[in-house]
């Protein structure tokens, strides 16, 4: 082989060498095991959003709506949610928010 063979060789192995020791050396903070679970956490599981905007003689308004499962029995009769709306009435700058947990059953 070689004199140019070899140093080219040679430069690649430390490439390949350097790329997985960096790809085994990441920062621990983006991939952390508890960043993972949060990013779970927060997804919006059991849960809807409502978004509405009308334009009437009450005015021009925009509302979001949010509803999560929280409890679901095991017969599927009673359950426990949480909402949470807002709503705005860009004409009048009127604004309305509200938070709440409901639970029903059923007979």
């Amino acid at each position: 082989m070689s004199s140019n063979k070899r140093h080219l060789v040679f430069l690649l192995a430390c490439c390949l060498i350097a790329v997985a020791a960096a790809a085994s050396f990441s920062d621990p903070r983006r991939h952390s095991d508890s960043e993972i679970l949060l990013r779970r956490e927060r997804s919006p599981q059991h849960g809807s959003v409502v978004i509405t905007g009308s334009k009437d003689q009450a005015g021009r308004q925009a509302g979001v709506q949010y509803n999560h499962n929280l409890y679901t029995s095991k017969d599927g009769r009673g359950s426990i949610d949480a909402y949470a709306n807002a709503n705005r009435n860009f004409d009048y700058n009127r604004n309305n928010v509200g938070v709440g947990i409901q639970g029903s059953f059923r007979f």
